[in-house]
Formats: structure tokens, sequence, C-alpha cells
């Protein structure tokens, strides 16, 4: 086969060419620090790096989102902690004020403390975040989660929100709750159940109080019907000079018999009965329907007794055990939120570690795909160095060659 002077040209420029271009491309890993210069390098791993580069940057997202999740919460914890800490004195002073040496005085005193508190409780349940949102108010976070109106005749202090939470994304598979609805902190507060002698048959005297308030509301709590009325009628029947029984109206059960003296108090389920009379004589009593109230409300409803002069003992008496089972209650439902807020918090704090470690993994695989092995890619320089050398050298001599020489 016969080669021209052209050819030879051609074949060994581009053999030159060659080799420069694989040598330049081995100094532009070593200086970049990436294998792959192109997707044509290696268009699978291209692939590859692409798909973990989203995930990575998918897992950033979820890192700022954990961070905002955790300021939310902190926030919320932290005003919780203070209104817990409010309710916490204002129950102090209200059992200071069932002293029974304490005057009117004494009493405007501590109603001008609580009424202090009951501002500030308020005030905390319409705490705002940094972007202006009212945290408590649910979706309408935009206006306070609570008014006051003080021409009100029923409740002055109302919830203007909603029962709505937000959420937010901190995986691809956790979604947690960054806010609780002041609804179920503050509003959805049971106030102190009660009950009331509603007849009597044969007696010539009867009277009922609670007692003990913890076991009355065990008792209302599990004996309260709210679809059939008629059953939360009870009736206390003489039997016996020593025993009365206790029977259900609507239902007509027995729920047990207690021992009785005519004249002198007996305890059933937390309320004390003194009746006078004779077997087949009855007294009837009836649970009051459970109500909410928020703790701004107990606060203001106690403040209102203390100011009231003309209220006898009994009544106080009854304003403050309404009081103080309003605060406890309150307590109970900060704790919980508390509880709640601590659970999600551990969840956060978890899910962020396992987002960490994937991706590191993620990070790793991508640098083992796309970066340069520097020690493998120094040889690689060393050898298109000797190869384009080599070229070279070939160039000059092939191109040197002439038929002159062998006439």
């Amino acid at each position: 086969m016969r080669i021209s002077t052209a050819q030879l040209y051609d074949r060994s420029i581009q053999a030159v060419l060659e080799n420069q271009s694989d040598l330049s491309d081995v100094q532009l890993q070593l200086s970049s620090g990436k294998k792959l210069l192109t997707p044509a390098d290696d268009p699978v791993g291209a692939a590859q790096v692409i798909r973990l580069t989203e995930e990575i940057d998918q897992i950033n997202q979820f890192k700022v989102n954990n961070n905002l999740l955790n300021n939310s919460l902190e926030q919320e914890e932290t005003v919780l902690g203070s209104v817990n800490d409010a309710i916490d004195r204002a129950r102090v002073l209200m059992v200071q004020s069932g002293n029974g040496i304490f005057n009117a005085d004494d009493k405007r005193a501590i109603a001008i403390e609580i009424e202090e508190i009951r501002d500030q409780v308020f005030d905390l349940m319409n705490t705002q975040n940094s972007a202006g949102e009212y945290i408590f108010a649910g979706y309408q976070s935009e206006s306070p989660a609570f008014s006051f109106n003080a021409s009100s005749p029923g409740n002055k202090y109302n919830f203007e929100g909603d029962n709505g939470f937000n959420e937010i994304k901190i995986s691809d598979s956790v979604n947690l709750q960054v806010n609780n609805s002041g609804f179920d902190v503050f509003e959805n507060v049971s106030a102190r159940n009660t009950a009331s002698i509603t007849g009597s048959v044969g007696l010539t005297d009867s009277s009922m109080q609670i007692a003990e308030q913890a076991n009355f509301e065990k008792f209302h709590e599990s004996n309260y019907d709210a679809v059939n009325l008629a059953n939360n009628e009870f009736r206390l029947t003489i039997v016996s000079a020593t025993e009365v029984e206790v029977t259900n109206v609507g239902t007509g059960a027995v729920l047990d018999t207690v021992d009785f003296e005519s004249g002198s108090g007996f305890l059933y389920q937390g309320l004390e009965f003194n009746i006078s009379g004779t077997t087949g004589d009855s007294v009837d009593f009836e649970l009051a329907p459970p109500e909410k109230k928020n703790i701004a409300e107990t606060l203001n409803d106690f403040v209102i007794a203390l100011s009231n002069e003309d209220l006898s003992d009994s009544d106080f008496q009854e304003a403050l055990t309404d009081a103080l089972t309003g605060a406890d209650n309150a307590l109970t439902s900060i704790g919980e939120s508390v509880s709640a807020i601590g659970a999600r918090m551990n969840v956060a704090d978890s899910v962020l570690a396992s987002n960490l470690n994937l991706q590191i993994a993620n990070q790793t695989a991508r640098a083992n795909i796309e970066e340069v092995d520097y020690a493998e890619a120094v040889s690689e320089l060393s050898r298109q160095e000797t190869a384009l050398q080599a070229a070279q050298s070939t160039f000059s001599l092939v191109t040197g060659t002439s038929l002159f020489d062998y006439l």
C-alpha cells in the first residue's frame, strides 16, 4: 500500500493533537478535582451524580426546615412556660385568699395582682412570631387568637382563631406540627363540674355540697350522659335507718348503697349530703353539663369575686373552688402541650441525625463517582506526557523522511 506524504503529515498531526487533548483533560481533572468533565466521560456516572446532588440539596432544605421547626417549638415552649409560671403564682394567691383572717383590703390587694397576671396571660395567649403571626390562632394567624370584650354579657375573653395547625416537612416521610392551636391549649379547658339538688320526697331537710372535688370530677366524667340527659339525674332513697340506696333515675339502675344516719352528713362520690327523713323518703340530684373556660376568663371571674365585698363566705368559697379547679385544669392542659412539644423536638432531632447520615453517605457516593483520584491522575498525567513526547518525536522522524534519501 502506498502512503502519500500528506497522509503521513495528517496521521502524525492527528496523533499529536489526540495526545495533547488527553493530556489537557488530565490537567483539567487535576486542577478542578473533578473526574467527570462532561457527561460524555461517563453517562451513567453523570446521571448518578445529578440524582445524588438533588438528594443532597433536598436534605439541605430539610435541615433548614428542621431549624425553622425547632425555633417555632422553642418559642412556644418558652411562652407556655411563662403562662405556667403566671398561673402558678395566681394559684398561690388564690389559696392565700381563702385564709379566713384576710379582710376586704387584703382581698383587694390580691385582686390587683391577679388582675395583672390575667393581663399578662392574655398577652401571652396572643404571642406573635418573628413574621408577625399569632402562634396560637391556628390558620387565622393574621388576627389575634383571643379577644377581650368588657361589655360582653357572657365570657369576656373569647377565642377568635380555629383548630388548624401548620406542618413542616423535615424528611421524605415525616411532617411535624409546628404550632398548637390556642383552642386546644387554653380554650378547651374544663371548668369545675357541679351538681345540684332538683327535688325531694318526704324529707324534712336536705343539703348537698361538693366536699371532695377530685372524686366528684371522676364521678361526673364517668357518668355524665350528653345524649340522654335524663340519665344525669340520680336519687338517694332511704331504705333503712342506716342505709340509703343510690339509683340512676333515667336507667333505673341501682348504683350503690351508702351508710346513713338521719340528720348527719355522709359522703358519696365526693358529694357531702345531709338529709333528715325516714324510710322511703328520697332526694334527687342532677349533674350539671360540663363547661369549658379559658384561664384568662377564670382569672377574671376570680378578680370579680375578690372585689365583691357583698359576696357571702359560702359564695366566695364556691368562686375560690371554681378558680382553683380552672387553674389546675389549665396547668394540666399546658403540661400536656409542653410534653407534645418535647416529643416533636425529639422526633425532629432523630430525623435530623438520620438526614445528616444520609447526606454523608450521598456525598461519599457522589465523590466516588465524580471526584478525581489524584494519585491515579498524576500517574495518568505522566503517561500522557510520555505519549505526547513520543508522538512529537515520531512526527519529526516521519516527516523528515524523503525518497531522495534512498536514491
